[in-house]
């Protein structure tokens, strides 16, 4: 077990934390230059397996404060070791902006994923950058405000698409207050007749 290298990565996210020894080198313990921004030597790849491990081990929160129950760590450890590790492993954490997010999503969207997975791998990549601010390894958690491409913009209906059900139900809002108007101009018609 010591030749792990999960408790590397936990060194590489907690060691920026700490000042290094007097008498130490120039560097800074993880490869990253003296002066480097916290989190420029840490990659997403090893940011999500740091979170992983801190998720299994029960020491990271969820936005409630809560530990991640089973089914949730599952839910996580599926969307980040999958699509978001390929797309952005490589990236350094703080380099990731919100549009490298929306584009990933975006383009799973396009591949044919459900809406309900694509606001998974949010959450997922939520929690991931909310690890990462309290590490100290970003500023600010760039998915914090990223929504799946079917909640921020719905597609635009096209000719051949069949109408969305908030068209269907306006049209049939609009035909019982129209078939509502004609009715009260009937009975002031009955009305009238009848003085």
């Amino acid at each position: 077990m010591a030749d792990h290298p999960q408790p590397r990565l936990l060194r590489v996210f907690l060691g920026d934390a700490t000042p290094p020894p007097r008498g130490a080198d120039a560097g800074n313990g993880n490869g990253a230059s003296p002066g480097a921004g916290a989190g420029s030597a840490v990659t997403v790849s090893e940011g999500i397996d740091a979170f992983l491990a801190a998720v299994d081990d029960r020491s990271a929160r969820d936005r409630r404060g809560r530990p991640f129950d089973r089914r949730t760590a599952q839910d996580v450890r599926w969307c980040l070791t999958g699509h978001v590790r390929e797309a952005l492993g490589p990236m350094p954490v703080d380099a990731v902006r919100r549009r490298d997010i929306e584009a990933l999503l975006a383009e799973l969207a396009d591949e044919g994923v459900p809406e309900r997975r694509l606001r998974a791998v949010a959450r997922a990549l939520r929690s991931l950058y909310d690890f990462a601010v309290e590490r100290r390894l970003v500023d600010r958690n760039p998915a914090a405000a990223v929504a799946p491409p079917e909640e921020a913009a719905p597609p635009a209906a096209t000719g051949s698409e069949p109408p969305r059900a908030g068209v269907a139900e306006r049209a049939i809002s609009f035909a019982l207050r129209s078939a509502t108007v004609g009715f009260l101009c009937l009975a002031l018609v009955f009305l009238t007749e009848s003085l």
